[in-house]
């Protein structure tokens, strides 16, 4: 089957395509995104001599991640999804890591928060964290992050970057299409642990009247 898998959560742009048994991916590290993700797509499309009308499936990584980034990718895919009239899939972050031992996986959320990823053997937990409790809750765990920063100083861990490669996304994708995990271009929705800024920045105002 031919697959286009995508991920614009974090500062790193995913993108992979697989048709008739050959692979073709990019992993970028930009700030940019939608001035330039549908071309890049359709060069990689042309590399593999296909187009859109001939994947028969796609996927995208829904968060949680970067507010903007999520959004940029998700309305591409959705776009392309209806036009296509192809099935989607949405993707955790963290699922596209394929690890059997337990794993906690950091990402930057806000200024003093983080997402806090946990495998535990079995399957993935999902929660918003504050950096002082960071050290408590990753003492002697394996704990990987995708970026350096100040709050992560007191922490034992590695830095892998990107987490997750473009064709371990691609994989990731084709187990959710094998189990079934898909939804139109109306039912993919964003990933979010924690809500935007500005939500709760609303909710607070309307709890005070």
């Amino acid at each position: 089957m031919n697959f286009l898998a995508l991920d614009t959560s974090s500062n790193w742009i995913k993108i992979a395509i697989q048709a008739n048994n050959e692979v073709a991916t990019m992993n970028l590290r930009y700030n940019r995104r939608a001035d330039f993700l549908m071309v890049e797509i359709d060069h990689l499309l042309r590399s593999l001599n296909i187009s859109l009308k001939d994947l028969d499936g796609m996927g995208c990584v829904s968060g949680p991640g970067h507010f903007t980034g999520l959004r940029s990718g998700l309305a591409s895919i959705k776009a392309m999804a209806f036009a296509s009239s192809l099935k989607i899939s949405a993707l955790p972050y963290a699922e596209c890591l394929n690890v059997c031992e337990p794993t906690i996986l950091l990402r930057r959320a806000r200024r003093g928060w983080w997402y806090f990823s946990e495998f535990d053997g079995e399957k993935w937990y999902y929660s918003l964290q504050p950096s002082q409790k960071l050290k408590e809750l990753t003492l002697n765990k394996n704990v990987i992050a995708e970026e350096e920063a100040e709050d992560l100083k007191q922490i034992d861990m590695k830095i892998k970057e990107p987490i997750f490669t473009a064709y371990e996304m691609l994989e990731a994708l084709k187990r959710a299409f094998e189990m079934g995990l898909t939804y139109d271009h109306m039912s993919l929705k964003p990933f979010y642990v924690q809500r935007p800024i500005a939500q709760e920045k609303l909710m607070k105002g309307k709890n005070k009247l």
